[in-house]
């Protein structure tokens, strides 16, 4: 049950960005996105190196195998996000051997494993902006970190070079804080109630459909009853 509903939130959040699209909401982004909401991007010089930002709102979604309707549409996500949210040709420079730190904030003490298998579609979509180049073992290295944040979900990732990687880390645990920018929502409550509305509808299609079936396997069956 748990799993369908966040189904549905990612299907909500396609919906929603096409809706924003529609009405105009979209017109100042980098490109017209098919996604919502958008990632934060923010090249940075910390203590003289370079780092480039990467946030994200909410959580990092569930993973499930089986499914593969809701992993291309997780992919598509992080992939468009990412991509739509900045003009990456306009940055010449690329990180030879790389780490990209995750970190997850959440809310609440609730357990949870940072160990989320969708963290690689992020990495994935990073590696074709052109920021890294291949993501083999030596040269992109994978760190995950945790922090409490009562302000909500949200997931930061940086990407900064090998070399700066223990520097930036112990500057990351003093002013995670601060470095971590929550997208800010700017949607119209009619955006919602009308896919609310689409969904019911479609609810009710659906059942419609199913007596109609029902309805037509019976009288085939009493047809074949009665010769």
């Amino acid at each position: 049950m748990l799993f369908e509903q966040l189904k549905s939130l990612e299907e909500m959040k396609v919906y929603l960005m096409s809706q924003i699209n529609k009405l105009g909401g979209n017109n100042a982004a980098i490109k017209m996105t098919s996604v919502y909401p958008m990632a934060k991007v923010k090249p940075m010089i910390i203590n003289g190196y370079p780092v480039f930002q990467f946030s994200y709102e909410g959580a990092l979604p569930l993973y499930k195998e089986s499914d593969r309707d809701y992993l291309a549409m997780i992919r598509h996500y992080y992939f468009r996000a990412t991509h739509d949210a900045y003009d990456f040709s306009k940055v010449d420079y690329q990180f030879d051997e790389s780490v990209i730190i995750l970190a997850q904030h959440f809310e609440n003490k609730i357990i949870r494993d940072l160990d989320n298998r969708n963290r690689k579609l992020i990495q994935d979509a990073i590696r074709h902006t052109g920021l890294i180049g291949d993501d083999s073992w030596w040269r992109v290295w994978n760190f995950d970190i945790g922090f409490l944040d009562t302000r909500g979900n949200h997931v930061q990732v940086f990407v900064v070079s090998q070399d700066n990687f223990e520097d930036f880390l112990t500057y990351l645990k003093e002013k995670y804080f601060h470095l971590a920018k929550i997208p800010k929502s700017t949607l119209k409550e009619e955006i919602f109630e009308e896919y609310r509305a689409r969904v019911k509808r479609e609810k009710k299609e659906k059942v419609s459909k199913e007596k109609e079936r029902l309805k037509s396997l019976s009288n085939t069956k009493s047809e074949d009853f009665w010769g």
